[in-house]
């Protein structure tokens, strides 16, 4: 057995669990896309509210005075976002149909008016699944079944309501080719695919989540089963009484009495006046937006941060550049794009009623931006009327989510096909020219006088530099990537929220400055960095933005300011922190059906030193979601805090088992088995979640400070270098090296 000292126990927990370790704070990602429940459920009662406070009163309240506006809705996808069983509304073939994906076979069929959907496993497990609702329309149509347990799911399995020519017509697995097998997180079974958590506040109106934490069951009600009127606007039933509309109801008033004007120089149109509101912007993100919520109710705030925290812009979510790659939706590539910065809403170019573009193909661009400078070979490089010489072609490239659903980035830039060769970003060129690369790309742009400008990069090249090699970056990247007011907010708020940034010297300077940015969202993500500075000052900034304006910022701070402790805090600060601490309570509360809540209000009652009361929020944690990852590491942590490191073996060991691959799993268990003094043991622990997908640079550095414990020093700078060229110029990864490398 190799004994380790006190002093290498301290470097590999305290030093790398401080600066690399992830944070958990609050974050109910959204994943994929669900359905909905049964047609008979209970509207929500509105006699609880309150005598003056408005209610629903149903889209058809409002058809008699918005007539146009009403017959736009008919028949728009958010009208038939989600249906009740008909023959109608159905589009799937369930005449006896059969489908098999990877030797699971399904089967959907009718009994008498019911709709039926059974499936054979690949172990020979049979059941038969009730359809509860159709969800959507185009281009495919999911399911709602209904689980024995009452759970509301969205089929794995779609129909493909596009044309038979254009290779619809059939059934087909939202995943592709890729097997789900049941135990998989992202099987239909599983909370991923749940109605009520993951989908029903977007495809329905007046939605009330309801949770039994107890019963471990929901009882979720709906107004309509649509996306209606009121969805946007708001309760109505006071409008509908005679109050005026900018008193009772969610108005759009953005383009109200605004025109664009065409500047002939420029070719581009400007606003009469400035976009001094981002209401329909945010009433749209609300649904079309990566995010979390802070309600179990409709968000009716007039600021989206109150209702919601949005994901930033960050690696697998998006590329490096910012280009959209996970199913992040429209809101996070929108606030990136030059459109958003001019004073571009939603609505100028979607009629919000009938979600039809306001002219066809690039018409709708053309409504702002000269033909006479945009729809000419001159600018496009294509022929007139081909494929390439569609705006949307270059700027607004596709990519296919759940195999058949092409949607747009709306970050509307121009494509550079450099940072593609160099960083494997998405290049608008190959969509079309499949038989090229990206240097051809390059190469062609540089023809024509198009190529990238070392002295002045655009933001996007800055930040896949940064996402690729932070250590490379110098006080000019991070000066455009978080204080330049061209670069956007949403950008600025990544990178401060990113562990890259915090390793500049400056880092501290910036976040001070942007903390009190009039943007919220700058504020945000200057709040979610202050995770990588010292402690000391860590706390007293994130004091500060306890009484942030915005309910975002502020529960930002909690779990920053309770993991530095309340001991210091002044008296002012000790009563916002408090009213801070019960908003953040309340939100975890208002998702008790997700772990990562439980988890949240664990860490809480870790940090108070309640640990009885910590133990049974994570065991609650595991119970609602077994295959949430960070359960098993916190009740680790709380395992050896109370001296209890053999009990965190086996359950890490335990988590190993049901989820392999994980490398922070992994971490957690090496970082253990040094505590227990047992390092031949922990070594390759370390080793594979260095090597895993999800390693990250403390992973490397733990790793390789573990070989050279055990000896095998020279084995150690190899692993750094490997780390080295993985994660770039990590400047602890280098100075470990340099330091190993003086030893051998």
């Amino acid at each position: 057995m190799v004994l380790l000292n006190n002093t290498m126990i301290s470097l590999l927990r305290q030093q790398l669990l401080q600066k690399f370790c992830p944070v958990l704070a609050l974050g109910v990602l959204l994943a994929a896309c669900a359905p909905s429940p049964e047609e008979d459920k209970t509207p929500a009662a509105n006699s609880e509210a309150a005598a003056d406070a408005a209610a629903y009163a149903g889209s058809s309240s409002c058809a008699g005075c918005h007539q146009s506006e009403w017959q736009d809705w008919q028949n728009s996808h958010h009208d038939l976002a989600m249906q009740t069983l008909s023959d109608e509304s159905v589009l799937g073939d369930f005449n006896d149909s059969r489908f098999t994906h990877n030797n699971v076979n399904y089967r959907f069929f009718t009994e008498g008016d019911d709709y039926r959907i059974e499936v054979k496993e690949i172990d020979g497990s049979e059941n038969i699944y009730p359809v509860i609702h159709v969800f959507g329309v185009s281009p495919l149509q999911q399911y709602l079944v209904q689980l024995p347990d009452d759970r509301i799911q969205a089929f794995g399995v779609a129909w493909d309501a596009r044309p038979a020519e254009d290779g619809g017509q059939r059934w087909f697995h939202v995943y592709g080719d890729e097997y789900i097998p049941p135990d998989d997180v992202l099987h239909w079974t599983k909370q991923s695919q749940n109605w009520d958590t993951m989908c029903a506040a977007c495809h329905s109106t007046g939605l009330e989540k309801r949770f039994d934490v107890t019963e471990g069951r929901f009882s979720t009600n709906w107004e309509e089963i649509d996306v209606a009127c009121e969805a946007c606007h708001g309760p109505a039933s006071l409008h509908v009484s005679g109050a005026p509309a900018k008193d009772s109801l969610r108005v759009f008033a953005e383009r109200q009495d605004v025109v664009w004007s065409l500047n002939e120089a420029t070719g581009n149109s400007l606003r009469s006046e400035p976009r001094t509101s981002q209401l329909e912007i945010d009433t749209c993100g609300s649904c079309h937006a990566r995010r979390s919520m802070f309600n179990g109710a409709p968000a009716m705030s007039e600021n989206f941060l109150d209702d919601h925290q949005p994901t930033l812009i960050a690696p697998d979510l998006y590329h490096v550049d910012g280009q959209i790659r996970d199913e992040v939706y429209v809101y996070g590539s929108f606030l990136q794009s030059k459109m958003f910065a001019a004073g571009v809403t939603c609505s100028d170019c979607h009629n919000p009623h009938s979600l039809e573009l306001r002219a066809p193909g690039p018409q709708v661009c053309l409504q702002c931006h000269s033909a006479e400078t945009y729809a000419d070979t001159s600018h496009h490089l294509h022929t007139n009327d081909s494929a390439g010489a569609d705006c949307v072609e270059c700027h607004m490239p596709p990519t296919d989510y759940m195999q058949v659903d092409p949607r747009h980035d709306h970050s509307m830039r121009v494509p550079r096909p450099w940072l593609s060769a160099e960083f494997g970003t998405p290049d608008a060129c190959l969509n079309c020219h499949t038989d090229k690369d990206s240097d051809w790309s390059t190469g062609v742009l540089k023809s024509h006088g198009i190529a990238p400008d070392a002295a002045t990069p655009h933001w996007s090249e800055t930040l896949a530099r940064a996402f690729s090699n932070p250590g490379g970056l110098s006080e000019t990247d991070i000066e455009q990537l978080t204080l330049n007011s061209s670069t956007p907010t949403i950008i600025r708020a990544s990178a401060m929220a990113n562990s890259f940034f915090a390793r500049h010297s400056d880092a501290q300077n910036v976040l001070e400055q942007n903390l009190s940015s009039p943007d919220a969202i700058i504020r945000l993500g200057a709040t979610q960095g202050l995770y990588y500075v010292p402690p000391g000052l860590r706390s007293r900034l994130a004091a500060d933005m306890l009484t942030d304006p915005v309910r975002a910022v502020r529960i930002a701070a909690v779990p920053i300011v309770s993991e530095s402790g309340i001991d210091l805090l002044s008296g002012p600060q000790a009563r916002a922190y408090r009213a801070a601490l019960t908003e953040y309570i309340d939100v975890q509360n208002a998702n008790t059906e997700r772990a990562e809540s439980h988890v949240n209000l664990g860490t809480l009652e870790m940090r108070t030193g309640n640990v009885i009361k910590a133990e049974e929020e994570y065991l609650l944690a595991y119970r609602l979601n077994p295959d949430f990852i960070p359960v098993y590491i916190n009740l680790a942590d709380l395992y050896r805090a109370t001296g209890r490191d053999i009990e965190g073996e086996v359950i890490l060991r335990a988590a190993i088992g049901n989820q392999p691959g994980y490398g922070a799993l992994h971490y957690t268990l090496g970082l253990n088995l040094v505590r227990q003094q047992r390092l031949l043991d922990a070594v390759p622990e370390l080793g594979i979640a260095a090597d895993a997908p999800d390693a990250t640079p403390g992973f490397a550095l733990a790793y390789a400070l573990a070989l050279d414990a055990a000896g095998e020093t020279a084995a150690a700078v190899e692993s750094l270098n490997r780390a080295l060229e993985r994660f770039g110029e990590i400047p602890e990864l280098m100075q470990a090296r340099t330091e190993l490398q003086n030893k051998l």
